[in-house]
């Protein structure tokens, strides 16, 4: 199981870069951040189900992490929505 977990976080790591790589052209920018939001996502699901930290973490901190996401990724969802699109760079 340990390798197949470095192996997936190995390949996050690969399409995080690939992400950046696109997002440094205009015509592959949108392309690139939903590639790096792949390899953050698949990388936040690798590290849930790792043995080395689950079993240290009880299902309450589960949820309070579930909790913290949800809460981060709506308020992300709503600047993204309000900030015009001239004051994107300085949002993120």
């Amino acid at each position: 199981m340990g390798y197949l977990i470095e192996t997936v976080y190995f390949l996050t790591a690969a399409i995080f870069i690939i992400g950046l790589k696109q997002m440094s052209h205009p015509t592959t920018a949108r392309k690139g951040i939903v590639w790096a939001g792949y390899g953050m996502v698949l990388a936040t699901l690798v590290s849930f189900v790792h043995p080395q930290i689950t079993a240290h973490i009880n299902a309450f901190n589960y949820v309070l992490t579930l909790i913290a996401i949800a809460i981060g990724g709506a308020i992300a969802w709503w600047g993204a929505k309000k900030v015009p699109m001239t004051a994107m760079p300085q949002m993120i």
